[in-house]
C-alpha cells in the first residue's frame, strides 16, 4: 500500500493487523468511491475471506451505512452459486463497516473484456449464469440496479473452471418492502453506472423495475462480444443523451460475426421502452440458451424454476446456434426472437 493511499484508507485495517480476534488482514484487493476490499485470512480455520469495509469518509453519510448493510442483506438472501457469499456484517470497535464475504479467485469481466472480445458461447454462459442470480433476486423482490461489468466477478475454481460471481447490491432496490428504505433514492439523484443505466432509470430511479437489469445484462453483452459498450460518449451528458433518444452503435458494425439472432436477442435488451423488452430473465435466458454451450438447458431450467415460469427449452426449432464444443442446437421458446429469426 502506497503511503499516500493511508489517508484515503483512514480507518481500514493494515495487513498484518488481526481483526475480531480472528481475521489477519492480507493484503488490499480494491478501493473504489466508498469502499475497500482486503484479502484476509480467518486464522482458526486457515481459510481466505475477503473483508469489504466502508471507507470513514464515506461512513460520515448514514444513508451509505444503510446502503452498505442491505448490500450484506440483499446477497444473504440470495442462496444462488452465482452470487458472493456474505457471512457476516458488523461495526468494527474503530466505527467502520465491515462485511466478510467469501474470497474469490479470479478477475472481474471488466479486466476480461479489456484484453478483448469474449468468445460467443462463453459470453452467452457468463450471461445466463448472471441470470441464475438475478433470476433468484427477481424473485425475492430485490433488483440490482447497479450490473456492469465490474460487478460480475470471473471466479476460478480449484479444477479452473470459471463461473459467474454476480457482486454489489449495494444501491438495490428491495420491492417487496416498498416502505423500506425509500428515502434512499431520490429522483434527482442518478443511482448506478450510466453506461449501463436504462433510460427510465435516468429518469425516474424509483419507478425503475426489475427490466432495467435486462437492459443491463443487453448492455453487458454487448460490451463482451463488441469489447466496447453499446452507448459512447466523451462526456456524461452526451451519454446520458444517447441512452434516451438514440439507439446503440449497431452490432453488424462493430462484430459481424455475431450471429444474426443473437444480435436480435442484445437488441431487445435495449429497447427503450421496458414494455419491449423482455418481460422476464426466463424470456431472456430461453433466448440465449442456443448459444451458451452445453450447460445451457441446465441454467434455463434454474431459472425457470426459480421464477415459476415455464421451461419450454425441449421443444424442437426448425433454427438454432451449434456452438462450438456445445451439445447442439436447443430450441427457443415460440415466438421469441431466435425463433423468428
Amino acid at each position: 500500500m502506497f503511503v499516500e493511499d493511508r489517508e484515503e484508507l483512514e480507518g481500514v485495517p493494515e495487513p498484518g493487523d488481526v481483526i475480531l480476534g480472528k481475521f489477519r488482514v492480507d493484503r488490499v484487493l480494491g478501493v473504489g468511491g466508498m469502499g475497500c476490499v482486503v484479502a484476509a485470512t480467518h486464522t482458526t480455520l486457515d481459510q481466505p475471506v475477503a473483508i469489504k469495509f466502508l471507507l470513514s469518509s464515506a461512513a460520515k453519510n448514514p444513508k451509505n451505512i444503510h446502503r452498505f448493510t442491505r448490500e450484506a442483506q440483499a446477497a444473504a438472501k440470495i442462496k444462488s452459486d452465482h452470487v458472493a457469499k456474505v457471512s457476516d456484517v458488523g461495526t468494527l470497535p474503530t466505527g467502520v463497516p465491515y462485511m466478510v464475504m467469501e474470497y474469490l479467485d479470479g478477475e472481474d469481466l471488466a479486466d476480461r473484456i479489456a484484453r478483448g472480445p469474449i468468445e460467443v458461447t462463453r459470453a452467452a454462459s457468463f450471461m445466463l449464469e448472471a441470470c441464475e442470480a438475478l433470476a433468484e433476486a427477481h424473485a425475492a423482490g430485490i433488483i440490482h440496479r447497479d450490473l456492469k461489468p465490474a460487478n460480475l466477478f470471473v471466479a476460478r475454481a480449484a479444477n479452473g473452471e470459471e463461473r459467474i460471481k454476480v457482486l454489489d447490491f449495494g444501491i438495490s432496490k428491495i420491492v417487496a418492502e416498498p416502505g423500506k428504505g425509500a428515502d434512499l433514492t431520490k429522483t434527482s439523484t442518478l443511482m448506478g453506472s450510466p453506461l449501463y443505466m436504462s433510460p427510465e432509470q435516468m429518469t425516474n430511479a424509483k419507478a425503475a423495475d426489475h427490466r432495467t437489469d435486462i437492459w443491463a445484462l443487453g448492455c453487458i453483452l454487448f460490451e463482451c462480444l463488441t469489447a466496447q459498450p453499446p452507448f459512447i460518449g466523451t462526456t456524461l451528458p452526451e451519454i446520458c443523451s444517447k441512452i434516451l433518444t438514440r439507439p446503440p452503435t449497431p452490432m453488424a458494425e462493430v462484430a459481424p460475426h455475431i450471429p444474426p439472432a443473437l444480435t436480435a436477442v442484445v437488441e431487445r435488451c435495449l429497447t427503450k421502452e421496458p414494455d419491449e423488452r423482455y418481460a422476464s430473465l426466463n424470456d431472456l435466458a430461453h433466448d440465449l440458451a442456443p448459444f451458451a454451450g452445453e450447460m445451457a438447458a441446465r441454467s434455463v431450467a434454474v431459472i425457470s424454476g426459480v421464477l415459476g415460469m415455464p421451461n419450454t427449452l425441449g421443444r424442437p426449432a426448425a433454427h438454432g446456434y451449434h456452438a462450438s464444443g456445445g451439445s447442439g442446437a436447443f430450441a427457443a421458446p415460440s415466438g421469441s426472437v431466435v425463433a423468428a429469426r
